[in-house]
């Protein structure tokens, strides 16, 4: 192997580490929104003003005062629309949460890697690979074999609100590797995290009137806050600086898949959290889940 395609390898070993490390934070948020005692456009416009304050630190810690970066990033098309998918992602998700279920909510966010599957090749050129459309059907099996049973119910709005996160989810990594396709390495190592923060100000500015006429009250009032606080830099800013890094080292089918632990760590915090043990059908889908991110990983490795 030469040394060319050795670097390659370390940044795509790189890449999946981070999405893995950021998946596991995501995987916490499913307890703290149902911890915080607000409306859910509250939780979530409050918990994206938080994230976006952390990620701006990191930009200002990254840039060093350089702000023209930021300002032509700005200027393209594909990173607004990578903000507003992100926007749209973490918004109607706490929607969707709080008018289905959780299972019903995050089952259907994680249809995105079918969505990214079937868009890589005609945006991207990335082709799926037989193993990536084996590990894409894997994951639909693992989703519906944990949480069987729980689609529909009448919720349908919870469930349409669900179905809008995961368009937000796919989009995000798509739009953001075909801007990188056209930009030179200095802007696409600094686009992921500069459309994440729009995509913060955006979905707080959307929330805004809520938490005007709804804000946290009550004796639950500063637990919320400091919920809200971890949710938005710990359960949110945190994985989305590792995701904006790791986003720029795979192909955008391969960071979906691999962010598909996040439900598979969900049931152990939740049983952590509440006792709640989870059935032998959702031990076995998440059995599943993991040999199709196995499998997916190592059959890239052997292409």
């Amino acid at each position: 192997m030469g040394s060319s395609e050795q670097e390659a390898s370390r940044e795509r070993r790189t890449g999946a580490l981070l999405v893995v490390a950021a998946a596991a934070l995501w995987s916490t948020g499913g307890v703290g929104v149902k911890v915080a005692d607000a409306e859910p456009l509250v939780i979530a416009g409050l918990r994206s003003a938080f994230a976006l304050a952390f990620m701006l630190v990191v930009i200002a810690v990254q840039l060093r005062g350089n702000l023209a970066v930021v300002g032509r990033l700005l200027k393209r098309p594909l990173v607004w629309g990578a903000a507003a998918s992100y926007a749209l992602m973490v918004v109607t998700f706490v929607l969707a949460a709080r008018r289905t279920t959780a299972a019903n909510a995050i089952f259907i966010q994680y249809t995105a890697p079918i969505y990214v599957a079937l868009l890589s090749g005609p945006l991207l050129g990335e082709k799926p690979a037989r193993s990536d459309l084996f590990a894409t059907a894997g994951c639909v099996v693992g989703m519906a074999l944990t949480f069987g049973g729980e689609i529909g119910g009448g919720r349908a709005a919870g469930n349409l609100l669900a179905i809008l996160s995961s368009f937000g989810f796919a989009g995000l990594p798509l739009l953001l590797r075909v801007d990188q396709k056209r930009l030179d390495p200095a802007l696409a190592a600094r686009a992921p995290l500069v459309a994440m923060s729009l995509g913060n100000a955006i979905a707080a500015a959307v929330a805004l009137p809520a938490i005007i006429q709804h804000p946290p009250s009550g004796p639950a009032q500063a637990r919320t806050l400091v919920v809200l606080f971890l949710l938005g830099t710990l359960q949110i800013g945190l994985p989305y600086v590792f995701y904006g890094v790791a986003v720029r080292r795979l192909r955008a089918l391969e960071s979906s898949l691999l962010a598909t632990i996040e439900p598979v760590l969900s049931p152990i915090w939740v049983l952590l959290a509440t006792g709640e043990q989870p059935s032998v059908m959702a031990a076995a889908g998440c059995a599943v889940i993991v040999a199709a991110v196995v499998f997916q990983t190592a059959g890239r490795r052997r292409s």
